[in-house]
């Protein structure tokens, strides 16, 4: 077995603050197996990208010790560097949702570990958001998912406090009962390669992968994260009660059936929103419409199980 030059990147705060005493563990066990480890611990939002960008060149590969937050802001960091030079991202789970982990088959610390040491790489699209953030235009990079409207919402309902008493099972699902308290659908105005729509509409989202919300819910049925296409979703002004209704067949993915859905493939989705709305990717809040997302074939490797 070769030995590898990784970088570990740390989220203090995940898994109930347990980042640092993860890392510790990850260290031991890989420079134990002969790896030349480097580990950081972020400081605060955004530090993870720029560790992932300024340490790049020096490493073959850069995990993300964390969350899905924590993995998505190394990814970023890595899309800043150029192809050529760019190393593999790896995710070391501690997060609540970890949705990155569960899609790869690196749901478990220990095996994601073993994955590090061990395993191999696997070529993954990116998605690419040019959107607005504090009246700012800025691009960002997402694995798993962008949505405008309702997603964001659930996310902003779901926060620490909520997922610390339900668990990754079910606090998305209770966010999501509290979004509906207050969310009200815009106007959107959505473009993509073929064709246009306009109106009011519950949420706009384009997935790359299947799964989000911890595995939970079934966001993109089919989408893969390798065939260079988004799966796009459409959904229609719904009321309270017809989301409470369907609710297993979002659960199941079973929604985009729904006569109000909208479901098609495409390599580009330009959305904008009257009044602006919240672009939620990966499980955080990025900012605002108008937002433009492209998918970027091929664009990261990611290491994953042999």
């Amino acid at each position: 077995m070769a030995a590898k030059r990784i970088l570990l990147i740390a989220n203090p705060a995940a898994g109930r603050r347990q980042g640092e005493q993860r890392l510790a563990v990850a260290r031991t066990q890989l420079e134990a197996l002969g790896h030349a480890v480097t580990a950081a611990l972020t400081e605060s939002a955004g530090h993870a990208t720029r560790l992932a960008k300024s340490n790049a060149p020096d490493f073959e590969i850069v995990a993300a010790l964390g969350g899905d937050g924590t993995v998505n802001e190394v990814a970023n960091g890595l899309m800043a560097v150029e192809l050529g030079e760019r190393p593999a991202l790896a995710t070391l789970p501690v997060g609540t949702g970890n949705d990155v982990a569960l899609t790869f088959g690196l749901a478990h610390f220990e095996s994601a570990i073993d994955a590090l040491a061990n395993g191999g790489t696997r070529t993954l699209d990116v998605i690419r958001v040019q959107l607005m953030r504090d009246g700012e235009p800025v691009t960002r990079h997402t694995l798993l998912f962008v949505a405008a409207g309702f997603a964001a919402e659930v996310i902003r309902k779901t926060g620490p406090r909520v997922k610390r008493l339900f668990g990754r099972r079910f606090s998305y699902s209770v966010g999501l009962f509290r979004a509906l308290a207050s969310f009200r659908a815009p106007e959107f105005s959505v473009k993509w390669d073929g064709g246009e729509k306009r109106g009011r509409m519950f949420q706009v989202c384009a997935g790359n992968t299947e799964f989000g919300a911890g595995g939970v819910m079934r966001i993109s049925p089919g989408a893969r994260p390798d065939d260079g296409l988004l799966n796009i979703s459409l959904v229609g002004a719904l009321g309270r009660l017809q989301i409470v209704r369907r609710f297993p067949s979002i659960l199941s993915g079973r929604y985009v059936e729904d006569e109000r859905v909208d479901y098609f493939t495409g390599k580009r989705l330009e959305i904008d929103a009257m009044p602006p709305a919240e672009i939620q990717a990966d499980g955080d809040i990025i900012g605002t419409t108008p937002a433009a997302i492209e998918l970027l074939p091929g664009a990261l490797r990611l290491v994953t199980p042999e």
